[in-house]
C-alpha cells in the first residue's frame, strides 16, 4: 500500500483492523513467558555484592581474634585509668573557675547576753561583695536579712512593750514597708519570761530555741523547746494572733526533709553548726537546755540535711589549707563558685580570694563582738544576682543607718 491508498482509507473513516493485531499479541506473550530476563544484573554487579559480603565476614573474624589476643596490660593502655580520668576531669573543672572574686555573701550574726538570769540576743547582717575586683563591705544592718527565692525577709528579735526581758522572733518582707514590731501588753505576765533565739537561717527555714521561765509558788521553773519553722510564717500579725505559733507551724525533721521515713520523724530538733557543716541536733531532755551554747552538746542525728534546708556545699579547701591561711580557724565557708573563703575564728571572720596569688594582701577581716556567732551564710554567684544584691542592700542598709 502506497501513501495515496493510505490517505484514501483514512479519509473514509476508522481503520479496518484493530491496532492490537496477531503479531503484537505474540510479542507480548513471549515477554510474559520470561518476565525476569530484563531484570537480571550484569555479572560484575553480582560478583561485587558477593565479594563485599565475604570481606565483611573476614573483617569481623579478624577483629574478634585481635581483641581476644590483647593482654590485660595492652588493653589498659588503650583507655585512661579511672583515677587519671577523674583527675583530668577535675583539672578541667578547675580551669573553668574564675579566680577573680565575683561572689557576694550575706553573713548573719547573733550576739548573746545575759541579764538577771535571762538570756537575750541581738542580730546583724553584713553584706560583702566584690568592688573593682576586691572584696568589700557593702553595708551592715540590724536583724538577719535572709534571701528566700527572689525575695528577702528581715528576721529580728522583738522586745516586749513593758521591758520585762521577753523577746519574740518576727519576720517581715524586706521589700515591704517596715511595720512596727511589738509584743502585745497582755502577753507580758510578770510571773513568766520567754525568750526566743535564732540558731540558724537559710533558704526558707529558721531554727529557734524558745526558753520559758515561770515562777510557780515561789519556785522558778525553766522549760526549753526547739522549733524549725518557715520564715514566712513568722509575720507580726501571725505571731500576735497565735501565742503558740512556733508549735503549730513547726516542721518535724521528716517534714523538713520531705522524707516519710519514720526513723527521722523527730518533732523537737535544731539546726546547728558542727564540724564545718550544718547538722540536725536532737535534745535528750529539753529542760536541760538553758543556753544556746548548750545546743552544740546535743546528740547529732545521722541524717544529711537536704538542699531545701541548707544550700552550703562542702568546703572547696582542705582544712589544712584553711589553717595555712588562718591558724586559729574554727570554721569556714566557701562560695559555690570557689572564689572566696570566709574563715571564722573566735574574734573575727576573714574573707580571702584564696585562688589569687596575692590573696593574703587582698583579705577582708570583719571583727566579731563578744559572744557573737554565725547563724547565716548565704552566697550569690551569678553576676545579675550579685549586682541586684549590691543595689538593694546599698539602699536598705543606708536607710537603716539613717533611721538609727
Amino acid at each position: 500500500m502506497d501513501d495515496k491508498d493510505l490517505f484514501e482509507q483514512l479519509a473514509r473513516g476508522p481503520l479496518k483492523h484493530n491496532g492490537f493485531d496477531d503479531n503484537l499479541r505474540r510479542k507480548i506473550n513471549d515477554q510474559l513467558d520470561s518476565p525476569h530476563r530484563s531484570l537480571r544484573r550484569p555479572w560484575f554487579v553480582r560478583w561485587g555484592a558477593i565479594s563485599a559480603s565475604f570481606l565483611l565476614i573476614v573483617a569481623v573474624v579478624v577483629a574478634i581474634w585481635s581483641w581476644e589476643s590483647f593482654s590485660p596490660e595492652e588493653s589498659d593502655k588503650l583507655s585512661i585509668p579511672s583515677e587519671q580520668a577523674s583527675t583530668s576531669a577535675q583539672a578541667s573543672e578547675e580551669l573553668k573557675i574564675n579566680p577573680i572574686p565575683h561572689s557576694a555573701v550575706l553573713i548573719g550574726l547573733r550576739a548573746d547576753s545575759t541579764q538577771d538570769g535571762v538570756s537575750s540576743s541581738s542580730y546583724r547582717t553584713i553584706m560583702v561583695a566584690p568592688q573593682n575586683e576586691e572584696i568589700t563591705i557593702i553595708g551592715e544592718g540590724e536583724g538577719i536579712w535572709m534571701p528566700v527565692n527572689t525575695n528577702f525577709w528581715r528576721v529580728d528579735a522583738v522586745p516586749d512593750a513593758l521591758g520585762q526581758g521577753n523577746q519574740t522572733i518576727m519576720a517581715t518582707r524586706a521589700d515591704k514597708k517596715q511595720v512596727q514590731l511589738e509584743q502585745p501588753v497582755e502577753k507580758n505576765d510578770t510571773s513568766m519570761k520567754q525568750t526566743e533565739q535564732l540558731l540558724y537561717a537559710g533558704n526558707q527555714f529558721v531554727s529557734i530555741l524558745q526558753t520559758t521561765k515561770m515562777n510557780v509558788k515561789g519556785q522558778e521553773i525553766e522549760q526549753s523547746q526547739l522549733w524549725v519553722n518557715e520564715v514566712k510564717d513568722l509575720g507580726p500579725a501571725e505571731r500576735l494572733k497565735d501565742a503558740d505559733l512556733l508549735a503549730t507551724t513547726n516542721f518535724s525533721l521528716s517534714e523538713a526533709l520531705t522524707d516519710s521515713n519514720t526513723l527521722t520523724d523527730v518533732d523537737q530538733w535544731a539546726i546547728a553548726r558542727e564540724n564545718r557543716k550544718w547538722v540536725a541536733k536532737q535534745p535528750v531532755k529539753l529542760a536541760s537546755v538553758t543556753n544556746v551554747s548548750e545546743i552544740q552538746d546535743l546528740p547529732t542525728i545521722s541524717v544529711e540535711l537536704t538542699k531545701n534546708i541548707v544550700k552550703d556545699e562542702e568546703l572547696a579547701l582542705s582544712w589544712k589549707e584553711v589553717k595555712s591561711l588562718e591558724s586559729n580557724a574554727v570554721d569556714a565557708y566557701t562560695s559555690q563558685d570557689e572564689d572566696i573563703v570566709a574563715i571564722v575564728t573566735d574574734s573575727n571572720i576573714t574573707l580571702y580570694p584564696y585562688r589569687l596569688e596575692d590573696a593574703e594582701s587582698k583579705k577582708l577581716p570583719i571583727q566579731l563582738a563578744p559572744n557573737e556567732s554565725v547563724v547565716m551564710v548565704q552566697w550569690a554567684t551569678q553576676a545579675n544576682y550579685v549586682d541586684s544584691w549590691v543595689k538593694l542592700f546599698s539602699k536598705w542598709f543606708a536607710n537603716s543607718a539613717n533611721e538609727s
